[in-house]
Protein backbone atom coordinates (compact mmCIF):
# COMPACT_ATOMS: atom_id res chain seq x y z
CA UNK A 1 0.00 0.00 0.00
CA UNK A 2 2.77 2.50 0.73
CA UNK A 3 4.45 1.90 -3.16
CA UNK A 4 0.75 2.86 -3.92
CA UNK A 5 0.95 6.52 -2.54
CA UNK A 6 4.39 6.50 -3.58
CA UNK A 7 3.42 6.17 -6.97
CA UNK A 8 0.45 8.61 -7.06
CA UNK A 9 2.62 11.12 -5.53
CA UNK A 10 5.17 10.99 -7.98
CA UNK A 11 2.36 11.09 -10.80
CA UNK A 12 1.15 14.38 -9.20
CA UNK A 13 4.18 15.89 -8.92
CA UNK A 14 5.07 14.72 -12.88
CA UNK A 15 1.43 16.55 -13.65
CA UNK A 16 2.01 19.41 -11.45
CA UNK A 17 5.98 20.03 -13.34
CA UNK A 18 4.36 19.07 -17.02
CA UNK A 19 1.36 21.46 -16.35
CA UNK A 20 3.84 24.48 -14.75
CA UNK A 21 6.53 24.15 -17.80
CA UNK A 22 4.34 24.15 -20.88
CA UNK A 23 2.29 26.87 -19.22
CA UNK A 24 4.58 29.12 -18.48
CA UNK A 25 6.02 28.41 -22.34
CA UNK A 26 2.19 29.31 -23.18
CA UNK A 27 2.69 32.55 -21.37
CA UNK A 28 5.76 33.61 -23.10
CA UNK A 29 4.48 32.79 -26.13
CA UNK A 30 0.83 35.13 -25.80
CA UNK A 31 3.28 37.60 -25.58
CA UNK A 32 5.60 37.06 -28.04
CA UNK A 33 2.83 37.01 -30.81
CA UNK A 34 1.10 40.26 -28.60
CA UNK A 35 4.28 42.16 -28.79
CA UNK A 36 6.39 41.36 -31.52
CA UNK A 37 6.24 43.06 -35.15
CA UNK A 38 8.46 40.26 -36.72
CA UNK A 39 5.68 38.08 -38.59
CA UNK A 40 7.86 35.59 -39.11
CA UNK A 41 8.43 35.17 -35.00
CA UNK A 42 4.98 35.68 -34.23
CA UNK A 43 4.03 32.54 -37.13
CA UNK A 44 6.24 30.18 -35.29
CA UNK A 45 5.13 31.53 -31.46
CA UNK A 46 1.84 30.47 -32.95
CA UNK A 47 2.79 27.14 -34.22
CA UNK A 48 4.44 26.66 -31.08
CA UNK A 49 0.94 27.65 -29.03
CA UNK A 50 -0.61 25.33 -30.60
CA UNK A 51 1.84 22.42 -30.07
CA UNK A 52 1.69 23.70 -25.97
CA UNK A 53 -2.02 23.20 -26.24
CA UNK A 54 -1.43 20.02 -27.71
CA UNK A 55 0.86 18.88 -24.72
CA UNK A 56 -1.30 20.44 -22.10
CA UNK A 57 -4.46 18.39 -23.35
CA UNK A 58 -2.01 15.37 -23.61
CA UNK A 59 -0.69 15.44 -19.68
CA UNK A 60 -4.59 16.37 -18.72
CA UNK A 61 -5.52 13.13 -20.39
CA UNK A 62 -2.74 11.29 -19.04
CA UNK A 63 -3.87 12.16 -15.36
CA UNK A 64 -7.43 12.25 -15.51
CA UNK A 65 -8.05 12.50 -11.46
CA UNK A 66 -5.87 15.45 -11.60
CA UNK A 67 -7.84 17.48 -13.44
Amino acid sequence: MNNYFKLEQERSNYLLEQTLVLSTVKGYLKGTIKYDESSEVVKFATKLLGIIDEGLTAVEDKFPEQK
